[in-house]
């Protein structure tokens, strides 16, 4: 019995030999599993981790545009100039290099402290300090039309509204202190859907929404620092120092060119550094 059970062991051995050595022989593999956990690499906002947001800043240049009362700055439609927002009712088209270019065509008593632009449909917002209201310019851009006015409980009027930013469907607006607060309203429904406090912060002046992370940058006029924080957690990502700006009333982030803009309601001067 030993001996058959041998020889059938070795032609077992044998057969298997010929089978590995057969280029159509694929031996099963397992299939690879599946799980709906991110990879690490950005998850669904496809955006940057926060070691990405290390930035190294040099090559600071300032130009003067002129204007008193600077309070916001962002980007136009066509990325090739700025709207900068004034606290004396008016709204200014500028430059790159800061040469203003005249005004969009309305006159207020409003005192706009933040401007942002819905890239997707070119509807400029701004928000009123004293009123803590959203406004919006027309299409014809001769006057602004009312979008909502919101309650800030314990508000201070000289306190109150000090950045706008748009960002996917929403637009989050800064309160500058009592309390340094953001509010996420939704152009949608019409109202505000949260709130988030800021701890770090004496005042918030300017705010603006990163698309491609989902994140929010915030200045701090007071403290001369630009932090960025996770605009649902509220962590922080980075910060920087920004002191080579005397009072940053105005900011936003310029990746095309890998710049960050500010203007000073001190001086009058449009700001940009290069961060790598």
């Amino acid at each position: 019995m030993k001996v058959v059970r041998t020889i059938i062991l070795c032609l077992c051995i044998a057969t298997f030999a010929l089978c590995v050595n057969d280029p159509a022989f694929v031996p099963d593999t397992p299939e690879p599993e599946v799980t709906d956990e991110p990879s690490g690499e950005g998850g669904e906002s496809g955006g940057e981790v926060a070691a990405d947001k290390n930035y190294t800043l040099s090559g600071e240049n300032s130009s003067a545009t002129g204007l008193e009362g600077l309070s916001s700055i962002c980007l136009n439609e066509k990325r090739d100039g700025f709207y900068i927002a004034q606290d004396r009712g008016l709204l200014y088209e500028a430059g790159l290099d800061g040469t203003v270019k005249g005004t969009v065509p309305f006159k207020s008593s409003h005192d706009w402290e933040g401007v942002t632009v819905n890239p997707d449909d070119g509807t400029i917002y701004l928000c009123e300090e004293r009123e803590w209201a959203i406004y919006k310019v027309n299409t014809d851009r001769k006057d602004v039309s009312l979008v909502d006015k919101i309650s800030v409980e314990g508000g201070v009027s000289n306190k109150g509204f000090e950045g706008i930013t748009y960002g996917n469907g929403f637009l989050y607006v800064a309160n500058q202190a009592s309390p340094t607060r953001i509010y996420k309203y939704s152009i949608k429904e019409k109202k505000v859907v949260s709130t988030m406090d800021i701890g770090f912060a004496e005042y918030l002046s300017d705010i603006f929404f990163e698309e491609s992370d989902g994140s929010l940058w915030i200045t701090d006029s007071k403290k001369q620092r630009l932090t960025n924080i996770d605009a649902e957690s509220g962590e922080t990502i980075a910060e920087f120092n920004i002191s080579f700006v005397k009072k940053p009333e105005g900011f936003c982030l310029d990746k095309e060119r890998k710049l960050f803009w500010f203007c000073c309601d001190k001086t009058g001067n449009l700001h940009s550094i290069s961060y790598k």
